[in-house]
C-alpha cells in the first residue's frame, strides 16, 4: 500500500500549495469544482470511490504486453444499478440508484518485478482522477430532470458521455511529458509546480 494515499480517498481538500509527500493526482483539492454532491441529497449515489488500491487489484504478469511502455496499467468502469425513477409533479428524476466504480480486471496489471511504492502511486493517481470525474458525474445526474423517462435517460446518457471524455482526456494529460510522464517526472507525481486549470478539475 502507498505510504501517503491520494487525499481524494478520505474526500477531503489539500492546500493551495501542495505538500511534495502527497501524490494526489495532479488535482489541487480532492473536492473539484462544480461537483456539489452532498450525501443528503436524494437520488444517485457513487460507490465504489474513493479507496485506497493495493497490488492486489492487479493481475501480475511476467512482461510488459507488446507495445506498453510502463511496467503497469489500470483499467475501470462505471456500471448503473437498477434504474428508479421518481415523478414530481411534471418531471421524472432519478431515485436511489447506485452507480459503481468498479476496476476491470481483465485490463488491470502489474509487471511482478517492476512493483514499487511510486508505480503504485501513479496509479492510484488515474484511478482518483476517474473517480474525481464520476463523482462529478454522478452530482450532475442528480439535477437532471425531463418530461418523460426516455428523455431523462437520453440525458443521462449524454452526461455520462460527457464525462468519459473527460476523464479520458485528464488520464492522457496526466501521463504527459508535460505533467507526470507516466509516473517518471517524480516533482510532478508528487505535486510540485504551478497549477493550471483544466476543465472543472486542475492538474499540474
Amino acid at each position: 500500500m502507498c505510504e501517503n494515499p491520494s487525499p481524494a480517498r478520505n474526500n477531503r481538500p489539500v492546500p493551495a500549495v501542495p505538500s511534495a509527500d502527497i501524490p494526489h493526482a495532479g488535482f489541487r483539492s480532492a473536492q473539484t469544482e462544480g461537483a456539489g454532491a452532498s450525501s443528503g441529497q436524494p437520488g444517485p449515489t457513487l460507490v465504489g470511490w474513493p479507496r485506497q488500491l493495493t497490488w492486489s487489484d492487479f493481475s501480475d504478469i511476467q512482461n510488459r504486453p507488446q507495445g506498453e511502455s510502463e511496467d503497469a496499467r489500470i483499467s475501470m468502469g462505471f456500471r448503473p444499478g437498477r434504474l428508479i425513477y421518481v415523478q414530481e409533479n411534471s418531471e421524472y428524476r432519478l431515485g436511489e440508484v447506485e452507480f459503481r466504480m468498479v476496476l476491470n480486471a481483465s485490463g488491470s496489471w502489474v509487471v511482478a518485478s517492476g512493483k514499487t511504492a511510486v508505480l503504485l502511486a501513479h496509479e492510484q493517481g488515474h484511478y482518483d482522477i476517474v473517480g474525481l470525474c464520476y463523482r462529478d458525474l454522478v452530482a450532475e445526474i442528480r439535477t437532471l430532470r425531463n418530461s418523460s423517462r426516455r428523455r431523462l435517460i437520453v440525458a443521462v446518457r449524454r452526461v455520462m458521455r460527457e464525462h468519459d471524455q473527460r476523464a479520458e482526456s485528464l488520464t492522457r494529460q496526466y501521463d504527459s511529458q508535460q505533467q507526470t510522464d507516466h509516473g517518471r517526472n517524480s516533482t510532478r507525481q508528487h505535486g510540485i509546480g504551478k497549477f493550471k486549470p483544466v476543465g472543472k478539475a486542475q492538474l499540474h
